[in-house]
């Protein structure tokens, strides 16, 4: 599974991050929050912060989605997640806002004096809401295939540059 989480994430950062020279990338940044159901909420880490980053490329039909968190998890448990995926805009006639499903690799890092690291597979879904330069968002994100089972539902606000 390590392996296999290595060779997706080299190819998310290959395709989503290398510079082109004939089309212009989009970059959105911004604060996330987290409430997490899952096994991470067995160790006290219920709620969690942490940041996105979405890169469009024009002519691809998907865009590329990073996000980090950290889970304020009860002593001497320490969580965190990083997720790489790839989100699918589901179009619509209403640009005022954007459903989107996609799926990745998500990594866990947990460490309660020992450190252990999971991978598994993630399965996305959300909106985002177009409000002038800003985009807020809300998605469901659950992870399957590894040791830690993982479901949360995430906000967040996104800045587009």
């Amino acid at each position: 599974m390590k392996r296999l989480a290595f060779i997706l994430t080299a190819g998310f950062l290959f395709v989503f991050f290398v510079p082109t020279n004939t089309q212009a990338q989009s970059l959105k940044l911004g604060p996330r929050a987290t409430v997490s159901l899952g096994d991470i909420s067995d160790l006290g880490g219920d709620f969690g912060i942490g940041a996105n980053a979405r890169v469009g490329i024009p002519g691809v039909p998907v865009d590329g989605d990073g996000a980090f968190t950290y889970y304020f998890a009860d002593d001497p448990f320490t969580v965190w997640t990083l997720d790489l995926n790839a989100l699918y805009p589901l179009p619509l006639a209403n640009p005022a806002f954007e459903p989107y499903v996609g799926g990745g690799v998500g990594i866990t890092g947990l460490s309660n004096g020992d450190s252990d690291t999971d991978t598994a597979l993630n399965l996305v879904g959300g909106i985002e809401f177009s409000a002038g330069g800003l985009s807020p968002f809300v998605e469901a994100n659950l992870g399957v295939g590894g040791d830690v089972d993982r479901f949360g539902i995430t906000g967040g606000l996104l800045y587009g540059f």
